[in-house]
C-alpha cells in the first residue's frame, strides 16, 4: 500500500501502530525481566561450581595433610631419637676428650703442684710476705713481657688517677682542689706502701724472691703446654680413639628409617594422586551436579524464551518501521502522539490520518 493510501486510512491504522508500539514496550519489559533470571541463574550455577571447587581443594588438602601427618610423625620421632643419640655421643666424645686431657697433661699438673708446694715452702722458711706467692706480685714488682708491662701500667693507671677520681665523685663538693689533695694523699699512700714492700721482698730477700719468680715462670710454662695439649686434643678430627662405634651405628640405622619412612610416605601421596584424588572428585563432582544441570536446563529454557521475545521484537520493530514510522515519521509514532491521533479522529476533528497527523502537528 502506497503512502497517500496509508495516510488516508481511518483511525484503525493508529490503533494497530499503538497495538504494535504496546506490545513492543511489553516485550521489552519481558525482555528486562528474562535478563535477570538469566542473571541470577548463571549467578546460581558459579556459586554451586565455587562451592564444588572449595570442597575439592579443601578435601584434596585434608587428605594430603592426613596421609603425611601419619609419616611425619614417625619421622619426628625418629629425628628426636637422632637428636638424644647425637647428645649422649657428644657427650661421651667430650667425656673421653676430657679423660685424655687429664692423662696427657697429669705430668704437668703434678710438676706444678710441686712447685706451688716448693714455693711455698720457701716464703714460709724465709719469713716472705705471702704475696710473693702471687703472680700479681711479680706483674708488679718485676714485670716481663709486653703483656705483663701493659697489666702493671694499666693497674697503676687505675691505683694513680682512677681510684682518686672515683673518690672525688663522691664527695658533696666540685671543688678541683679536693681532687689534687685526695690524689696527693693516695699517691703517697701507694708509693710508701709500695716501697715498703719491696724492701721487705726485691732488697732484703732478693735471691729467694728471684729464685721463685723462675719457679712461677716454670709454672706458667707448664700452664701453656698443658693449653697446647688440650687444644691439640679438642681439635684432633680422630675419633676413633673414644669407642663411639655404637653411637654411629644407631644414628645410621634412624637415618636409615627417615629415608625408608620418606619413600613410603611418598609412595602414599603418589597413589593418592594416581586413584583416589579422582574418586573423590567424582564423588564430590556428583552431589553438586544435579543442582547445576538443574539450573544450567532453567538457563537454557530462559535463554530460548528470550531469543522468542527478540525475535518477536524485531519482527515487530520491522513491521513498525515499514508501515508506520516510514509514512508518519519516527518522532510521531510514539504513545503520545498515536494516543493524541487517535482522540482527533474519534471527535471528528479529523477523517483521515494525514488530517490528523496535520492537526497533531499544527497544535504542538
Amino acid at each position: 500500500m502506497d503512502k497517500e493510501n496509508l495516510l488516508a486510512s481511518d483511525v484503525g491504522y493508529l490503533k494497530d501502530a499503538l497495538t504494535i508500539l504496546n506490545e513492543i514496550e511489553s516485550s521489552k519489559e519481558t525482555q528486562k525481566n528474562l535478563n535477570q533470571q538469566i542473571k541470577e541463574l548463571e549467578k546460581n550455577i558459579q556459586t554451586k561450581e565455587k562451592a564444588c571447587n572449595d570442597e575439592i581443594e579443601f578435601t584434596m588438602k585434608k587428605r594430603r595433610e592426613e596421609i603425611a601427618s601419619s609419616f611425619d610423625k614417625q619421622i619426628r620421632k625418629e629425628q628426636d631419637n637422632i637428636r638424644k643419640i647425637r647428645n649422649d655421643r657428644e657427650k661421651a666424645k667430650n667425656k673421653g676428650m676430657q679423660g685424655r686431657i687429664e692423662i696427657e697433661t697429669m705430668d704437668l699438673k703434678g710438676e706444678n703442684d710441686q712447685i706451688t708446694t716448693e714455693i711455698k715452702e720457701i716464703i714460709k722458711d724465709s719469713s716472705l710476705l705471702k704475696i710473693c706467692g702471687y703472680k700479681i706480685f711479680y706483674i708488679l714488682f718485676s714485670p716481663k713481657g709486653i703483656v705483663e708491662l701493659l697489666i702493671l701500667f694499666l693497674t697503676m693507671a687505675a691505683l694513680l688517677f682512677g681510684l682518686p677520681y672515683g673518690i672525688f665523685l663522691l664527695l658533696p663538693t666540685s671543688r678541683p682542689i679536693w681532687l689534687l689533695v685526695i690524689s696527693f694523699i693516695l699517691n703517697m699512700l701507694f708509693f710508701v706502701t709500695y716501697q715498703m714492700i719491696m724492701q721487705k721482698t726485691k732488697v732484703v730477700k732478693g735471691k729467694e724472691i728471684a729464685h721463685i719468680k723462675g719457679l712461677q715462670d716454670k709454672i706458667s710454662a707448664n700452664n701453656h703446654k698443658i693449653r697446647a695439649v688440650k687444644n691439640s686434643i679438642l681439635k684432633d678430627k680422630n675419633e676413633k680413639i673414644y669407642d663411639l662405634e655404637s653411637f654411629d651405628k644407631q644414628l645410621k640405622e634412624l637415618e636409615e628409617n627417615i629415608r625408608s619412612i620418606t619413600k613410603e610416605k611418598q609412595e602414599a601421596l603418589t597413589s593418592f594422586e594416581g586413584s583416589t584424588k579422582n574418586m573423590l572428585i567424582e564423588e564430590i563432582q556428583g552431589r553438586y551436579q544435579g543442582d547445576i544441570q538443574d539450573y544450567q536446563i532453567k538457563q537454557d529454557n530462559v535463554l530460548k524464551e528470550r531469543k522468542g521475545v527478540e525475535d518477536f521484537m524485531r519482527d515487530r520493530n520491522k513491521h513498525m518501521t515499514a508501515y508506520y514510522e516510514a509514512f508518519l515519521g519516527k518522532d510521531y509514532v510514539t504513545k503520545e502522539a498515536l494516543e493524541n491521533m487517535i482522540i482527533l479522529m474519534e471527535q471528528e476533528k479529523a477523517s483521515t490520518v494525514a488530517e490528523a497527523l496535520a492537526l497533531y502537528k499544527s497544535e504542538r
